[in-house]
């Protein structure tokens, strides 16, 4: 029962809302029981809110609620905006998401009680306030009169106008600045045009007489002044009118002057604009006051009874006051007890379109199954019927065949028969074969034992050749160790370290006019001249093992090497390095310049082909195993690079 109060109350407050929605936009047009959904499609969008904002806004004039089509991002901008304003004046707000998916009653409450803010505000402020806009509104119609008159009478007429608000400025800005056209808040489009306006009027020291003719000619025939806040308007008139209090001659150019009656045209339109907007206010507030007025004389008229009617009425407000803390109490709980149904509602109804997709599915899949099945089925059936009619026929002809082969069966036995007999008749001539072969076979056994004894003989002999042999082999062994001693030795004599020096030849694109060489001698002189220095300081010589000149080709740097290799197999330790200055030629003696070509090939390319190539032509004798190291020495740092 509570659960039904409760929905019936918020049906109500849904009503109210639509009514009171109906009343403020004539064009809005929703039905009184249009259903919560309804309600939330016209308002999701944020354009209803934003124009309730504007409509409850004095300096907002102009309504729109989705007529058109609007960006997420606009439709965000208007209800950040509307909620701002709900926050500042301290009312029940809302959530974006309740707006859009959740329960409507938070938006509901929000709506009426901004209604009966806007009530209260409207019946507080409806004579002093509209008093205030009416007289200034008057006094500005006066001027707009005078403005109107000036379109035709010219430039002198103007200053005229000018030379009589000097006189009453100081009451004129009085009232400017109490005018609540001049403190209503403004959209942040009109921020953005207020400060743009103010910038066009930026001054350098101060003076509107300064301004270009083309920049003011501009701002009066563009729609800057129609955009521009009231504020600005007000502060730029401030100041030609201080400007020309300032002035002795109280003369003006005619470009202000026009600039001048511009802004007043423009503020004077817009006062007659708001004064016509506070009449309807005052219309639409007038039904209000009788209403409110009647209200008051019957609560008098109940206030003059007996006190003890006043016990009784007050004994049963008491009673209502807590018979309302029950009902608002149970409409909390009915309240809560709904939310909790509502998201119960919505998971059941999330489970049921689960498990139908998912009976939709298995049915799917399980029809999927039966067809193929079904297909299967048909297919196996077709199959084993042609199976079984091969099978037939298989049996058909192996009992053909069975017939034919007890057939063929019955001539072999005949057949076999026959070459029976013949077999032993053969059988009788082999065994007297076999006597003439023992017969013979005695004669090969003398044979054979006289040729073992003439076979011992021989090997007797090849075994004393074959130890001549084997001695020659031991002293081979000595004298070709004695020989690589000595090979050792002279290389020894010839010096452990040797140092040689390669003149790179010219490479493609170097120039062969630039070389230091004067002279290259036969036991390794090298004679190195400097062009810039004179004298000693010119020429230096050098002695080295020897010297390849750039006419030395690859494989005679490699001859002086190559002894050094047969000392590396032979047990010596060798180290071949080359080193220079960058560009020197290390790379072309070590590796060469093509490894394609075994012309170029360098140094270390030489030395690993006759390394392997001694090592396999001794392989019958000595098994020798390679082994190699990678490193590199950087900043005085030994890098291994495997």
């Amino acid at each position: 029962m509570g659960s039904v109060n409760l929905a019936s109350e918020v049906a109500k407050k849904q009503t109210d809302v639509i009514e009171w929605l109906n009343d403020l936009f004539p064009d809005f047009n929703l039905p009184p029981e249009a259903s919560a959904e309804e309600l939330r499609a016209r308002l999701v969008d944020g354009s209803v809110l934003y124009a309730i904002t504007r409509r409850t806004n004095p300096g907002l004039l102009e309504e729109s609620w989705g007529g058109d089509y609007l960006s997420p991002r606009t439709q965000m901008e208007y209800l950040s905006s509307f909620l701002l304003v709900v926050n500042e004046l301290s009312l029940p707000t809302f959530k974006v998401v309740d707006l859009e998916l959740g329960p409507m009653a938070p938006v509901i409450a929000c709506l009426l009680s901004l209604r009966e803010h806007t009530s209260s505000s409207n019946g507080e402020c409806r004579s002093q306030p509209l008093n205030r806009s009416t007289d200034f509104g008057g006094d500005r119609l006066e001027n707009m009169d005078v403005s109107r008159g000036e379109n035709t009478r010219g430039l002198q007429n103007t200053i005229s106008l000018v030379e009589e608000r000097k006189h009453s400025f100081p009451e004129l800005r009085t009232r400017v600045l109490r005018s609540p056209l001049s403190s209503a808040p403004s959209s942040p489009l009109s921020h953005q045009v207020g400060h743009k306006f103010h910038e066009t009027f930026q001054l350098n020291q101060g003076r509107h007489s300064d301004l270009p003719a083309a920049k003011i000619l501009e701002m009066t025939k563009s729609n800057s002044l129609d955009t521009a806040p009231t504020q600005s308007l007000l502060s730029i008139v401030n100041g030609i009118l201080d400007e020309c209090i300032q002035r002795i001659n109280g003369e003006i150019p005619q470009r202000v002057a026009c600039l001048l009656r511009k802004l007043v045209q423009e503020i004077e339109r817009r006062i007659s604009t708001q004064a016509e907007h506070i009449q309807n206010k005052n219309n639409l507030i007038k039904p209000r006051k009788q209403k409110y007025l009647s209200r008051i004389r019957v609560l008098e008229t109940l206030a003059t009874g007996t006190s003890e009617e006043t016990r009784i009425i007050i004994n049963q407000l008491q009673l209502i006051k807590a018979e309302k803390d029950k009902v608002e109490e149970k409409k909390k709980i009915g309240d809560q007890d709904v939310i909790r149904l509502r998201k119960e509602k919505e998971s059941s109804e999330r489970k049921i379109l689960e498990l139908q997709q998912a009976l939709e599915t298995s049915k799917k899949s399980y029809e999927q199954q039966c067809q193929l099945l079904e297909a299967k089925a048909s297919l196996t059936k077709v199959e084993s019927e042609e199976k079984i009619k091969e099978l037939e026929s298989l049996l058909a002809d192996s009992r053909k065949k069975t017939k034919e082969l007890h057939a063929l069966s019955e001539s072999k036995i005949q057949t076999w028969d026959q070459k029976q007999h013949t077999f032993q008749s053969s059988i009788v001539s082999q065994l007297q074969l076999v006597k003439e072969l023992r017969a013979s076979s005695e004669l090969i056994k003398h044979e054979v034992v006289s040729t073992k004894m003439r076979w011992s003989g021989e090997l007797n002999s090849f075994g004393l050749k074959m130890k001549e042999l084997t001695d020659a082999a031991e002293n081979y062994h000595t004298v070709l160790a004695e020989n690589r001693k000595l090979f050792n030795e002279v290389q020894e004599l010839k010096g452990n370290i040797r140092v040689y020096c390669r003149i790179r030849p010219f490479l493609y694109g170097e120039c062969k006019s630039s070389t230091t060489i004067d002279y290259i001698g036969e036991n390794g002189e090298l004679l190195l001249t400097n062009p810039s220095k004179q004298g000693k300081d010119g020429h230096r010589t050098y002695k080295f093992n020897k010297v390849f000149g750039p006419a030395a080709t690859q494989e005679q740097v490699y001859l002086d090497i190559q002894p050094l290799v047969q000392s590396v197999l032979d047990g010596y330790n060798v180290c071949i390095f080359a080193y220079g200055q960058t560009g020197s030629g290390k790379t072309y003696t070590m590796t060469g310049p093509n490894l394609s070509s075994k012309e170029d090939w360098g140094v270390n390319c030489r030395a690993l082909h006759d390394l392997f190539q001694i090592s396999r032509d001794r392989k019958n004798n000595i098994m020798y195993e390679v082994g190699v190291q990678m490193v590199e020495i950087y900043n005085e740092q030994v890098r291994d690079l495997l």
